[in-house]
């Protein structure tokens, strides 16, 4: 857990970066590349899921002393991944020319098309470099690249304030390029890529289900921005905006510690098949995890009004509800960690109650709570805090129960 507070800093300067960012920019035009990045996601899919099998796989084969397996599904990984991205890249550049050409689109938007499209292919390869870090010296590289690129997020904002929107997508290519090219150059695995159908197979075998479950765990938490388009108004969609930056940010350390965490969770199930050592582990980890996402959200909480009241004085209205959501990241930090462990122990059935049970308690706390304070931007951020709170225990419920089998 040590590596966990270097992050902290990257954290911290993604939301001032963030906020800079957001004083500069105008916010249709803001929007107008945002309209093309919210597709861009999607583009992960076509993965079949490869790279979330590859970051169970490789640790798992590993633990079992099988390092040849191991290592041959990550050359037939890194083959397709590779193949994969630059492929999307032509087709994109191709399909953006014709639309031009027919024009469907004015060059602007044809030009952002490129560079925001390109941008997610790219990410398919550094996502597949990343899986590839999973010795705790290799971990201590990836964490050196990504503050080193956390620095650029400072020294490029002249390009955002000359520039503009246009110095804004270079902003963010330079960015992902910076990423991808300190991943392939201190990337632990120097090796030819080698596609071999039979562990192509298996990695979608596994990775698909998991890359699937995890996307409608993440997409469960759109639900209360969801609820405010549907029954409130734009002007309530904009007030919740900086909750669901700050909340975003704040999630990063759990991200980070999680990309640690489930390589090795994965390598010590494959080392000893045992899922009460693992239980014990994850319980000790998220605890930890708990107080320090806590701490630092409790301090957040605490400063939020001086920074809307000065860099914000349009969002102050959304005070609170950043306040309250924050407390619902640090309760999807826990589930995120316990999330990760029923994937290195293969525990993929629990995952379709535990997504419904969310969209389920989303609705009604959400419900319940502007029925006592009727006021939608508020009552969302309580539900989201309340639908993270008891999913904890559904989570915990689960891998219990996993445990015992």
């Amino acid at each position: 857990m040590s590596n966990s507070f270097g992050y902290i800093d990257i954290i911290l300067l993604g939301m001032i970066a963030g906020f800079i960012i957001l004083r500069w920019l105008d916010p249709t035009e803001l929007g107008m590349w945002q309209s093309f990045s919210v597709f861009v996601g999607y583009l992960q899919i076509l993965t079949l899921g490869t790279t979330s099998g590859l970051n169970r796989e490789l640790p798992y084969w590993f633990g079992k002393g099988k390092r040849t397996l191991g290592m041959k599904r990550l050359k037939t990984a890194g083959y397709f991944t590779t193949k994969l991205s630059f492929f999307l890249m032509l087709i994109i550049m191709s399909i953006a020319i014709i639309l031009y050409a027919l024009n469907i689109l004015t060059l602007n938007y044809a030009v952002i098309m490129i560079f925001a499209f390109s941008i997610g292919a790219l990410s398919i390869q550094t996502n597949f470099l990343g899986a590839t870090y999973r010795s705790t010296q290799s971990f201590d590289k990836l964490s050196k690249i990504q503050f080193y690129n956390s620095i650029l997020f400072f020294l490029l904002l002249p390009l955002i304030y000359f520039f503009d929107i246009w110095g804004y997508i270079a902003y963010q290519t330079i960015l992902t390029l910076a990423l991808y090219l300190g991943y392939q150059f201190f990337r632990p695995f120097k090796v030819e890529y080698k596609f071999e159908k039979e562990q192509f197979i298996e990695l979608v075998k596994i990775g698909l289900p998991m890359y699937i479950w995890n996307y409608l765990a993440s997409l469960s938490r759109s639900i209360p921005r969801l609820i405010l388009i549907l029954f409130g108004s734009p002007l309530l969609v904009g007030l919740f905006s900086p909750a669901g930056s700050i909340n975003s940010a704040m999630l990063n350390l759990p991200g980070y510690i999680n990309r640690y965490l489930f390589p090795k969770i994965s390598f010590q199930f494959g080392k000893n098949n045992d899922v009460n050592e693992v239980y014990q582990y994850v319980m000790k980890a998220s605890l930890i995890l708990f107080l320090v996402m806590m701490f630092f959200s409790i301090i957040l909480a605490l400063i939020i009004p001086y920074i809307f009241e000065v860099f914000f004085p349009k969002y102050i209205e959304g005070i609170v509800a950043a306040q309250i959501t924050l407390f619902s990241g640090v309760f999807y930090s826990i589930n995120s960690l316990l999330h990760i462990t029923l994937n290195s122990i293969k525990a993929f059935k629990p995952f379709k109650f535990i997504v419904s049970y969310r969209l389920i308690y989303i609705s009604l706390f959400s419900f319940v709570a502007y029925y006592i304070v009727e006021d939608l931007l508020i009552a969302v951020s309580i539900g989201a805090v309340m639908s993270e709170f008891f999913n904890v225990f559904n989570y915990i419920y689960f891998l219990k129960k996993a445990r015992n089998e």
